[in-house]
């Protein structure tokens, strides 16, 4: 093939080249711009050498005719640019996507685990709250059926108000079936706090209507006890005609006024009593008692059952020698208080 030359449209710049590349785009090699290669003239190549100016460069493309009929032209700089940035463009875009597949994979993934995993943690959780329960109701079945094969305490009866029947005779003196109760100084009289203590060596009962500090109503009496000599299962009968020191003497508590202290009254004989003391358990005696004081007028008497608190021991009954007198414990009065009034005419 034969070449020939032709001038940039552009910058004037002659360019040879073979025939093969007319019609082809290509670069300037001075201005860089492109053009396109025209046909070949039809003059004879030496004419068109004719017309090249001196000092100009000449483009020769290809260095031989054979390479530059097959050889396809390089690219440009630009073009080059171009493509490999298209290049990374795609390479990331594809990462990109296969990065949006994998994670939607492992969404799915999760997804349906989570679905199908959580049926079977429910059921799980159904199956062992089932389990549960029914280990706490036979737990409970079988301390219902414990609690059942065991007798049931007998609940505790309270005992009845059976009024006394006031009399000095002891042999008709009769105490009744019923919690302790009677009269004094003409008002009703219901044993509220019973208490049994050793008072130096005497032993004082006391059968009270209200508080030990300070009763409203109620009986002391004063039993005196020999040498080892116990208060439990003692039977005591005091008949009105029974004088002496063996003989317990009693005294009458009743208030007139709710703000002062209770007044006393002494009674050493002319009475009627029966007084049976029973075991002490836990600190406990169990009592029954008659107890009938003059004069007629007033029909002062108490009768019934009672349970006293002791400080007593409970295998003898007898407290240790010379005990500390509990809390509002009174001091024996006198031996013959009767004779004392008949003296001085003084009436409590």
């Amino acid at each position: 093939m034969a070449d020939f030359r032709f001038a940039c449209p552009h910058c004037g710049q002659d360019i040879e080249c073979d025939e093969l590349w007319s019609g082809h785009d290509i670069q300037c090699p001075t201005c860089q711009k492109e053009l396109t290669v025209p046909p070949k003239p039809d003059a004879p190549p030496h004419a068109a050498f004719a017309t090249a100016k001196p000092g100009q460069a000449r483009l020769s493309i290809g260095s031989s005719q054979v390479q530059r009929s097959s050889a396809p032209p390089p690219p440009p700089p630009q073009a080059v640019l171009l493509q490999q940035k298209l290049a990374q463009a795609k390479a990331g875009q594809k990462g990109s996507a296969m990065k949006w597949v994998a994670g939607g994979a492992v969404a799915i993934v999760f997804g349906v685990g989570g679905y199908f995993g959580y049926g079977y943690f429910s059921e799980w959780r159904a199956k062992r709250s089932e389990a549960a329960k029914q280990s706490s109701t036979a737990a409970t079945q079988e301390v219902a059926a414990a609690v059942a094969a065991e007798p049931a305490p007998a609940p505790k009866k309270e005992l009845p108000l059976l009024p006394p029947i006031w009399t000095l005779d002891v042999e008709q003196a009769t105490i009744p079936e019923g919690r302790a109760n009677g009269m004094i100084a003409g008002t009703n009289f219901v044993v509220e706090t019973a208490r049994l203590d050793m008072v130096g060596n005497l032993c004082l009962l006391r059968l009270l209507q209200g508080s030990i500090a300070s009763p409203d109503l109620g009986f002391m009496v004063y039993l005196r006890l020999g040498a080892g000599e116990s208060v439990t299962g003692r039977t005591w009968t005091v008949s009105q005609e029974m004088r002496g020191t063996a003989v317990p003497r009693v005294v009458k508590l009743w208030k007139t006024d709710p703000r002062y202290a209770a007044r006393q009254k002494t009674t050493s004989y002319g009475y009627a009593m029966k007084l049976e003391l029973g075991d002490i358990t836990n600190g406990v005696m169990s009592g029954r008692i008659f107890l009938a004081l003059p004069p007629v007028t007033e029909q002062n008497v108490v009768a019934g059952i009672f349970q006293a608190e002791t400080s007593l021991g409970e295998a003898s009954g007898a407290a240790a020698a010379n005990p500390a007198p509990p809390p509002g414990t009174v001091a024996p009065p006198p031996a013959e208080p009767a004779n004392f009034e008949q003296r001085y005419g003084i009436k409590r």
